[in-house]
């Protein structure tokens, strides 16, 4: 323990005061003759004991209550850190980590919040001894690679720092910096974080290890200097989601977006665009209440196949880093699909209506491209490159590739299962138990009788095969002769998460049925496509919902939305014509890790220096392009308040001292820092002792009556 004002322990002199009054009390008293003195006998040997005792209790209790309270003038305290960052003249290593994430682009009446971050760095700096060293370092956007320099390098650093939208790496960041302080040739050290409080931006610091431990060299304290006031209010695009699941060259695709308002008051007359090659596709008004959001749909039409790049544009809002989002469309020019059969098919009396559906969409240049197998010819080799199987009446799927099959699903790709009037239902099971499905219980009527048991119930929209099939109008209703069901199997998917049935049968049974598993599909049919089982492979509606059976469940993986979130590793896997591969962003060109994979390439980097935009992957003739866009977190610009800062950073980083600097004027805030240097205060401890001596001395004075005579 230290003094910042020793001068003021010229006040123990005080403790005179208490002597000479006990001296004064303890001179003999006058003798008066009295006529009986036996009486008083008993008084000497007991009485004026006790009082004594009470006259020595009391004056250690004013002895003590004066030192604490001299103590307390003198401002004691504890240094920060056992070599820590206090008042010595040796020198110390002093490390920056400043918060330029693009919530520090707020403006309140002391000016842009960087530029107050900024100006406090510098009075760190320029207030430091000569011999100190520094190390700076930003939370957001490219590392600047700090090494120790002396306080005019430093100086040069903090002037060129600005606001970065490239991701916030404050957590590796302030580890980093921890480090480099602790390995620096000096006895002492202290990290200074300036920061705006934003709680999003500080999350990550909940995954720091723990900066001081017993095996360190030194003990490095942390101070976290708290700059801008009330937050500005900021509204938002938050998300873009995809809406449709079957995408394909001039049919129309709709993409939602999400807008959010972070305030804690209504904004009106924004507009929210959306951008598809430079050009204006659709265009809404927002106005929200307070922390609200709301959800706006846009409708894209391809016109080529391949990746269509855009992005939504809100306009009206005054923080601007968040008002645009990119986005990537890619639009397949082709699915291909592997038709998987039993070599006696051809000899049964009903033949399957799939092929001759598929073979006439090849013909009208549809999407689906198919080739076909016989179950003996069945192999892992020949079917991983395909986007879906289709098993059409097996009789049984071979369990040896059960594994591969449950692999291939899981890894994205789909799977349109049609039984056999003849199928082992156990063994279905078991394939459909590994791909979290449910299960043939029973069946209904008799294959071939042509006695209908039911009919396929009216279709109801809400599922993508569906949504979209028929040319009408948003509310009106579907007629149709639906077809009859002469047999089929009973479909048992109760309580399994991820199903979906998209038709049933007229007394509930389900008939096609979704299955999500991992990052792919299986969808179940539970009748077969030729006549035996229905009439419905003669009805109209046959074609058009088992092809887009077959182009959904090939859907899964190619076409759909491709972006990232900037501030997370960029990691991309598809297959590539080369392993040269290079990313190219805006003009900057660069080589990343590339490692060789089931699916194709994976592909790794950092990308510390990207701006939200596109992002190209090429290799050889062959382009890829992935839409970056800032976390989102980012915009959310809540503050922890000073205790719940103060709680936070002591449970993550144990560090020493929070300071307020956006309620102090310049001078203030310097006197807090050379002051914060020094440790934590604790004078205030040294006026609650003294309070609760001197209440103790009150106490014995008022109720110990060491004079009354029993």
């Amino acid at each position: 323990m230290s003094f910042l004002n020793p001068f003021f322990l010229i006040g123990l002199a005080a403790l005179a005061i208490p002597l000479i009054i006990h001296l004064i009390n303890l001179r003999k008293p006058e003798r008066l003759p009295f006529s009986t003195l036996a009486f008083f006998e008993e008084l000497q040997k007991s009485t004026i004991k006790r009082i004594k005792i009470k006259q020595y209790l009391l004056l250690l209790l004013r002895i003590a209550a004066i030192v604490f309270l001299a103590l307390a003038l003198a401002r004691p305290f504890l240094p920060p850190a056992t070599s820590g960052s206090g008042g010595s003249d040796q020198p110390r290593v002093v490390a920056l980590l400043i918060d330029n994430s693009p919530s520090m682009g707020q403006i309140d009446e002391q000016g842009p919040y960087l530029d107050q971050a900024l100006q406090v760095a510098r009075d760190i700096v320029n207030r430091a001894p000569g011999h100190d060293r520094f190390l700076v370092e930003t939370t957001n956007g490219e590392s600047l690679e700090p090494t120790l320099v002396n306080a005019s390098e430093a100086g040069r650093i903090i002037d060129k720092i600005e606001n970065q939208n490239k991701g916030n790496f404050i957590a590796s960041r302030l580890q980093q910096l921890h480090n480099q302080a602790q390995d620096a040739p000096f006895q002492r050290g202290v990290v200074y974080l300036i920061t705006d409080g934003q709680k999003t931006q500080l999350q990550p610091l909940e995954d720091v290890e723990s900066l001081n431990d017993s095996d360190s060299p030194k003990i490095i304290s942390v101070q976290t200097v708290l700059v801008g006031t009330k937050p500005q209010k900021n509204v938002a695009i938050t998300s873009i989601d995809l809406k449709s699941k079957m995408i394909s060259k001039g049919n129309p695709v709709s993409i939602q977006a999400e807008v959010r308002n972070y305030s804690d008051e209504p904004v009106a007359n924004q507009f929210i665009s959306m951008e598809v090659g430079g050009r204006v596709t659709g265009q809404y008004e927002v106005n929200l209440d307070a922390n609200a959001s709301q959800k706006f749909m846009f409708e894209l039409v391809p016109n080529k196949t391949g990746d269509v790049t855009g992005r939504f544009v809100l306009e009206g809002d005054d923080i601007t880093f968040d008002n645009q989002r990119y986005f990537v469309v890619n639009v397949p020019a082709s699915r291909s699909a592997l038709l998987v059969s039993d070599a006696g098919q051809q000899n049964s009396d009903f033949a399957s209506y799939l092929k001759p559906t598929l073979e006439a969409a090849e013909e009208t240049n549809a999407q689906v491209k198919f080739d076909e197998v016989y179950t003996n010819q069945l192999s892992q080799k020949n079917w991983q490159t395909y986007d879906v199987l289709i098993f059409d009446g097996l009789k049984t799927i071979p369990e040896y590739l059960f594994t591969d099959l449950q692999r291939y699903v899981q890894n994205g790709k789909g799977i349109l299962f049609l039984p056999s009037e003849q199928g082992d239902v156990n063994n279905y099971n078991k394939f459909f138990k590994l791909v979290n499905a449910g299960k043939f219980e029973d069946i209904r009527g008799d294959y071939a009788s042509f006695k209908p048991v039911a009919r396929v119930e009216h279709i109801v929209e809400g599922h993508p095969i569906l949504d979209e099939m028929f040319d009408k109008k948003k509310d009106e209703s579907i007629k149709l002769d639906m077809p009859e069901l002469f047999f089929y199997y009973v479909y048992n998917d109760a309580d399994r998460k991820g199903s979906f049935d998209i038709l049933k049968s007229t007394i509930g049974d389900p008939l096609l049925v979704e299955q999500q598993f991992g990052d792919g599909k299986i969808l179940i049919s539970a009748l077969g496509a030729d006549p035996g089982w229905s009439n419905f492979p003669v009805n109209p509606l046959f074609a058009p919902i088992y092809y887009r059976s077959v182009l959904y469940a090939a859907s899964t993986e190619k076409g759909g939305l491709a972006d990232e979130n900037l501030g997370n590793t960029f990691q991309w896997t598809g297959a590539l014509p080369e392993q040269s591969i290079d990313l190219m962003k805006d003009s900057l060109r660069v080589k990343p890790n590339v490692e060789v994979v089931n699916k194709g390439y994976k592909i790794t980097y950092a990308g510390k220096e990207w701006n939200p935009g596109w992002v190209k992957i090429k290799s050889g003739e062959t382009q890829k392009t992935v839409a970056v866009n800032q976390n989102i977190m980012e915009s959310d610009f809540s503050t922890l308040q000073n205790s719940e800062l103060k709680e936070f950073l002591n449970k993550h980083l144990s560090a020493n001292t929070v300071i307020n600097a956006g309620a102090k004027d310049r001078d203030e805030l310097n006197d807090e820092l050379d002051t914060a240097g020094f440790g934590k205060e604790i004078w205030n401890w040294f006026v609650w002792i003294a309070l609760i001596l001197l209440i103790t001395e009150t106490f014995i004075s008022k109720w110990y009556k060491a004079e009354s005579i029993a």
